[in-house]
């Protein structure tokens, strides 16, 4: 059952937060949602949609002023890339000292139009 402020309660214990609605988010766009105190990343990606930690583990800048460039979500300050599907750091920063790691990702439901993200 859903609550008011979109969270789904199964026996009180929270499992999915509602993050946005499929119209706020077309194909190639990404926004970034406060959930729980996380800033987490979705995407749409041709209609399927994925989240991910929306902060940079290199740099700390909010994900969500990069690009996605299919599945791969660029970093704007150094340039890391990290698959939105997984999470996983597939691209070092340029031209500065450091890694990135991997970000975790969130498992995304998409049902009457709303989407969800379990965290």
């Amino acid at each position: 059952m859903y609550t008011r402020n979109g969270q789904l309660s199964i026996g009180g214990t929270l499992v999915k937060m509602m993050a946005c609605l499929t119209s706020d988010l077309p194909p190639g766009s990404m926004i970034s949602v406060d959930i729980l105190g996380h800033t987490v990343l979705v995407a749409n990606v041709d209609g399927q949609f994925f989240a991910m930690d929306g902060i940079c583990s290199h740099s700390l800048a909010m994900l969500v002023k990069g690009r996605l460039d299919g599945t791969v979500v660029v970093c704007p300050r150094h340039q890391a890339r990290y698959d939105i599907r997984t999470g996983r750091a597939i691209g070092q920063p340029i031209g500065v000292e450091g890694r990135a790691h991997d970000l975790r990702s969130y498992p995304v439901e998409v049902r009457g139009g709303c989407v969800t993200v379990d965290i």
